[in-house]
């Protein structure tokens, strides 16, 4: 039973109204046996009897009530405490946390400390602190439900929780006590499922859109009745009538092309027999006579373990077919043009496997086309692996670059040019034989190194610099080689730039550059020093260039050789040579002022002027100056100011006022004295070399071209299609393959565009107009 303070009251007076009621009527029947004053005493003891008696009594409920409250609150507070809910009670007033349970910290994360030292809006979002202030309004003792709010962990995780709260009385101050229930997953979960939903329903209005688009319709053909049953699409694709009266099946069969009508009742019967998927693309004349191709994929249902209709998909793949029928000739174009260009072309894949060469290829390495194409590069030349045009390939595959390097071809006994370029598929590889080229550049070499045997018996001069001290050393021979005392030799290298000749000292500076910047070794070249007041040596500088881990250059250590006599020497015997070898050529001598004080025979022959008639003139009055550009002939007399050996190709007329192109060699004349006294002008014709460069220029920049957007562009929508097509085979989804088609036919216009540009530059650019080029030209 519990006991409360209006329970209490209600004993206290039923007792007392007992006591008195009961204590009156005694003491009034015996009222005549006691006399007046005992009986006052009696009434007397009565009174104080009763207070004391219910004064114990009421002490004793009291005492009972408070008991059974502590027990009860004892009982409320394991409750709170215990409940697996968060719960808390707040400060109605100041909001501040006074109380929180276990759940609340774990679910929330922070301390009982921290907890009680926070309010209720700093578990809040900023945004949502107003609303809460208006939610205080409307607190009772009631308990309410709050509804769905959001509430800040202590790591800043938001939750979604539903709150009840209720207004009671703790320590002795008002407060609220709220119970919150986490519905985060909930909330995610409809969050999700919605976003599912849109993303269905955009997904099904794609599906529609691209049906649309790429003209594929769906059909039912019942066996039992042999009824054909065709969607809207299909009436278009056909280009029929839609009428019930129609046998659309005997009508189909009967439109299907001859020679492909029995591929399509095959299929269909090995579907319906053995269950194996029909998939058949055939022609069909529509009722206008006009032919399309469509393509028929389809399954078999089942009706109580037998097969009782066939739902199948038909696609317009008309244009398509045409795109294949159509790429397939501009790819024999194209193989037709690889195999007329100067430059040997082959292409591997991904596993350095031949997959294509030209006819330049085939003449270049004596093999056929095909006994490589499928085998490795390193099958077809054993040991490749181990040189470097196997690794360079392997680089250009890894890192998706354009490489060119020189290499020597062992099998062939030949140096190649090569250009390696990253395709799709793998690298296309263009190569150029240059054996000639090298093997001058060997002979070159060999010489230079017999010449450097020979400098070792000369009195060479010899520096080691040290580039970070910038400290510069000369052997004893650098006095000599200057003409000055050994106290006058500086020990860095901006007094070494200091005697270098003002014309040549940004040319030596680029050189040392390049080298630097290509980080490469070795560095040789010849220019000019000073070697007294206004007197300039001739000298050949080598270096070789050390480089430290960061490929920086440390050190450069080097010798200069005095090359002026042997300099002038060889100018001298090359101009000799020049006049005794090239008497067939156009010569003519010239003085300091450009005038003319010589020409050979052939100087009279081509231009009908006689050596008294052109003696003292100028030789641009008399080739056609006007033909020169004025920046050429600036240059022409800028580099004779400078007294250069040079060459220039122009073009002059003939006496016949016939344009020719010349190309024309200058050569400084000296005394014995060394000095100046003319220039000699050595012409040679090369008109048929400029006819030809010209036009092979052009070829070259256009065939590079396509075969740039052959190799590289083809390729991308071609391997896409491919891809889409091997795809489309392997899915069972109607869906996937209708998105697939769509992705096709992107890829195919894609293809077709390209085809386009390389027709446009085939017929507008390579064979049209006077100036176009022939066939055997490109052979």
């Amino acid at each position: 039973m519990k006991l409360g303070p209006v329970r209490i009251s209600v004993i206290y007076l039923l007792i007392s109204i007992i006591w008195i009621t009961l204590s009156d009527k005694l003491l009034f029947l015996f009222r005549n046996s006691f006399n007046e004053d005992f009986v006052e005493i009696i009434n007397s003891g009565k009174g104080l009897f009763f207070v004391l008696v219910t004064s114990m009594l009421i002490w004793y409920l009291i005492r009972l009530n408070n008991k059974r409250l502590s027990q009860s609150e004892h009982k409320y507070r394991l409750i709170y405490e215990d409940s697996p809910i968060p719960n808390w009670v707040y400060d109605l007033e100041s909001l501040r946390f006074v109380s929180v349970n276990e759940s609340a910290i774990k679910q929330y994360g922070y301390s009982r400390n921290e907890f009680l030292s926070m309010t209720i809006l700093d578990i809040r979002p900023a945004e949502e602190q107003y609303k809460v202030l208006e939610a205080l309004r409307s607190v009772s003792s009631n308990i309410k439900k709050s509804g769905t709010w959001m509430h800040c962990k202590a790591d800043g995780t938001l939750l979604h929780v539903i709150i009840n709260s209720q207004q009671i009385v703790f320590e002795n101050k008002p407060c609220v006590m709220v119970a919150v229930q986490d519905v985060s997953e909930t909330i995610n979960y409809e969050t999700k499922l919605k976003q599912l939903n849109a993303d269905l329903l955009r997904q099904k209005e794609k599906l529609s859109e691209t049906q649309q688009i790429v003209q594929v319709g769906g059909w039912e053909f019942y066996l039992d009745t042999r009824q054909l049953l065709w969607s809207d699409e299909m009436y278009i694709i056909t280009d029929v009538e839609p009428n019930p009266a129609l046998n659309l099946y005997e009508l189909y069969v009967d439109h299907i092309h001859p020679e492909d009508r029995p591929a399509m009742i095959e299929g269909l019967e090995m579907l319906v027999e053995k269950g194996k998927q029909l998939n058949v693309t055939h022609r069909i004349t529509l009722l206008n006579g006009q032919e399309r191709y469509l393509r028929q994929v389809a399954r078999l249902e089942y009706l109580d373990g037998k097969p009782y209709k066939v739902i199948g998909t038909t696609q317009n793949v008309t244009e398509l077919k045409q795109l294949e029928s159509e790429r397939n000739r501009y790819l024999f174009s194209l193989e037709d043009t690889l195999n007329n260009i100067n430059e040997g072309f082959y292409t591997l894949n991904e596993n350095l496997v031949f997959t294509n060469v030209n006819k330049k290829f085939e003449l270049e390495t004596g093999l056929s086309k095909a006994d490589i194409i499928g085998k490795e590069f390193k099958e077809v030349f054993p040991g490749a692996e181990e040189r470097i045009t196997y690794r360079q390939y392997e680089k250009a595959l890894a890192e998706k670059t354009s490489l060119k390097f020189e290499a020597y071809w062992q099998h062939f006994k030949q140096w190649h040019h090569v250009s390696a370029y990253p395709t799709e598929d793998g690298i296309a590889v263009y190569f150029t034989d240059i054996t000639e080229k090298k093997q001058n550049e060997i002979n070159l070499n060999e010489v230079i190194e017999r010449y450097e045997i020979v400098t070792k018996a000369t009195q060479d001069v010899i520096y080691d610099y040290d580039v970070i001290d910038d400290s510069l050393i000369f052997n004893t021979r650098i006095t000599e080689l200057i003409d000055c005392e050994i106290d006058h030799i500086g020990g860095d290298l901006r007094w070494w730039r200091s005697l270098i000749h003002p014309d040549d000292r940004e040319d030596v500076l680029r050189s040392q550059q390049k080298v630097i910047a290509n980080k490469e070794q070795i560095w040789r070249y010849e220019y000019r020093i000073k070697c007294g007041v206004d007197v300039y040596k001739y000298i050949y500088a080598q270096a070789y260039y050390i480089y430290n881990n960061d490929n920086e250059v440390v050190r450069i250590i080097g010798a200069v050789k005095d090359i002026d006599q042997l300099k002038r020497a060889n100018e001298e015997n090359k101009r000799l040579a020049d006049i005794i070898t090239k008497v067939n050529n156009m010569i003519v001598v010239m003085d300091t002022e450009h005038r003319i004080t010589w020409v050979n025979k052939a100087f009279e022959m081509y231009t009908g002027n006689t050596y008294a008639q052109v003696k003292g003139h100028y030789p641009k009055d008399l080739l056609g100056a006007s033909l020169v550009s004025e920046e050429l002939i600036q240059e022409i007399c800028e580099r004779k100011r400078k007294l250069e050996t040079f060459t220039v190709d122009l073009k002059h007329h003939l006496r016949n006022d016939e344009i020719q192109w010349v190309n024309i060699e200058y050569t400084p004349l000296f005394n014995d004295c060394a000095e100046h006294i003319g220039y000699i002008a050595v012409y040679n014709n090369i008109t048929e070399r400029k006819d030809k460069e010209e036009k092979i220029y052009k070829q070259n920049k256009i065939l590079q071209e396509i075969s740039w957007l052959s190799s590289h562009e083809i390729r991308k929508p071609v391997a896409s299609i491919l891809g889409l097509v091997y795809l489309a085979k392997d899915s069972e989804s109607e869906e996937e393959k209708d998105e697939i088609i769509q992705m096709i036919n992107i890829c195919a216009e894609e293809l077709d565009e390209i085809v386009h540009t390389i027709t446009d530059k085939i017929s507008n650019e390579l064979y049209v107009g006077k100036d176009s080029i022939e066939l055997q030209e490109l052979k």
